[in-house]
């Protein structure tokens, strides 16, 4: 997981501009005791590891079909 995520360091950190925006207001709304900031963080790094997989599956091109030599 930390290497796929290495590998799509730019479109994480893009992505984690917002979530940190958005998570950052969830909390301001809910609090900011201690289970809402486990259950924020938790849900933000399924977030950047989720677009990480999907930034290196699209990277790969699946739609493109193999060309036999």
């Amino acid at each position: 997981m930390i290497l796929k995520v290495g590998q799509q360091s730019l479109a994480v950190f893009v992505v984690s501009m917002f979530t940190a925006r958005f998570l950052g207001f969830l909390m301001d709304i809910y609090g900011r005791d201690w289970p809402t900031t486990i259950l924020v963080n938790l849900f933000g790094v399924c977030v950047l590891i989720s677009v990480a997989y999907a930034a290196g599956w699209f990277k790969s091109q699946p739609w493109r079909a193999k060309v036999a030599s």
